[in-house]
């Protein structure tokens, strides 16, 4: 029987952390697997980010890849290399979904792919482990999280936060009222890149399959800089504002509890970076219900490099980024001390961790499609406002753009 779609209150109802460990193994009609039994696994695109998972799963000593998939020789023979002897290589990603042996698969494939991957993945009877961004689009991801709950198959999003010990502590500083109303949140990414190299400057070496990379997207001669530097085009990649803005944004979220987000309005310009269409510099605007957050980055200056999230209530403001939680009281001075200090992290051990007992138990992971979804929805929604100049509104279901 056909699940109905996804409402926007079994969104938000997975957002929550208390309500992802609360799902049972009675929702998935997959057997339970025993501690000890094999996990086979393969990988459809076995880039860096792909190889790196690759390595983490392999951590638990049941787990075997058996097939590695990407569109260039090189990944390949690199995801080969790791997986060991007795894996198949492919071009064809249904290929490797036809083996009936596997039974789940890492997608580490450039993300306006993401979508074909996980659908035919978990149409093949799949469990699968997918990268952020999850979507191109809001249109797209709705498809997806409609596709993966037709089938019984796990499927975790590679958002780690969801699974960092430190970030659930600070989460619980939050829920306890130690800033108590928050109006405010400003998340910020501050790194310095250099510029994209030019075609002419640029060798790919090995073979490789264009038309496979392109997908879907607008066919255009070879050109290197979109092959090796996908993340920086419109057609492939949803820029900077949504393959950190995933991360941020929905700590933000999650952290408050309020859902996605009414509307957004962004500026900015690849100011800087030659070669880039998606922006290197910009700001976003978004209303939520109770609260205004703001997503500002440079990828061309460092000061106070890397991520942080400031949460700024009514009793209290809180600091958050790579090296744990501090929190001021309210009203703040130039010479006071933070009154609550928590440590950091964000290691990936943890995320592919969940998701392997997960295969195992058939229980909901920590970063499910509904929130792969929502996560990247203020990031989509923030691109369609840069990219016509206008305000763009999203509906309360988190299906629909439009224009202001």
């Amino acid at each position: 029987m056909e699940k109905k779609p996804v409402s926007r209150r079994q969104f938000l109802r997975t957002t929550s952390g208390a309500a992802v460990a609360a799902l049972t193994a009675a929702r998935f009609g997959g057997a339970a697997l025993g501690a000890n039994d094999r996990i086979i696994m393969g990988i459809i695109g076995s880039g860096g980010r792909g190889r790196g998972l690759m390595r983490s799963c392999k951590q638990d000593k049941a787990v075997e890849f058996v097939a590695v998939c990407d569109v260039w020789e090189p990944m390949i023979q690199a995801g080969m290399k790791m997986a060991g002897p007795n894996a198949k290589p492919y071009w064809d990603h249904r290929k490797l979904l036809e083996q009936k042996e596997i039974d789940a698969v890492i997608i580490g494939s450039p993300e306006h792919l993401h979508g074909v991957h996980l659908i035919d993945s978990v149409n093949a009877g799949k469990d699968a482990y997918c990268e952020k961004p999850m979507s191109h689009s809001i249109e797209e991801g709705v498809k997806m999280v409609k596709a993966v709950r037709k089938t019984d198959r796990i499927v975790q999003i590679g958002m780690q936060r969801r699974s960092s010990p430190a970030l659930h502590e600070a989460k619980k500083l939050i829920d306890d009222g130690l800033l108590g109303e928050v109006s405010l949140v400003r998340a910020q990414w501050f790194w310095h890149q250099g510029s994209l190299p030019k075609a002419s400057q640029m060798q790919v070496r090995g073979k490789y399959d264009w038309e496979r990379f392109l997908g879907s997207a607008p066919k255009r001669p070879f050109d290197p800089v979109r092959f090796r530097h996908w993340r920086m085009f419109w057609d492939y990649s949803g820029g900077i504002m949504c393959d950190q803005g995933t991360h941020l944004m929905d700590v933000v979220q999650w952290f408050m509890g309020q859902g996605t987000p009414r509307s957004a309005y962004s500026c900015g310009e690849a100011y800087q970076l030659s070669g880039y269409e998606t922006p290197d510099t910009f700001g976003a605007v978004y209303e939520y219900p109770r609260f205004t957050a703001t997503w500002i980055v440079t990828y061309t200056n460092r000061w106070e490099n890397g991520w942080r999230i400031f949460f700024q209530g009514s009793k209290g403001t809180m600091w958050l980024d790579d090296f744990g939680c501090r929190v001021w009281k309210e009203p703040w001075r130039p010479d006071d001390e933070p009154i609550k200090s928590l440590g950091g992290g964000i290691p990936t051990q943890p995320h592919t961790d969940n998701f392997l007992e997960c295969i195992r138990t058939r229980k909901e992971p920590n970063a499910p499609v509904e929130v792969g979804h929502t996560a990247v929805s203020a990031p989509h929604l923030a691109n369609v406002a840069f990219r016509n100049k206008r305000v763009a509104l999203l509906d309360e279901e988190c299906s629909t753009v439009t224009l202001s």
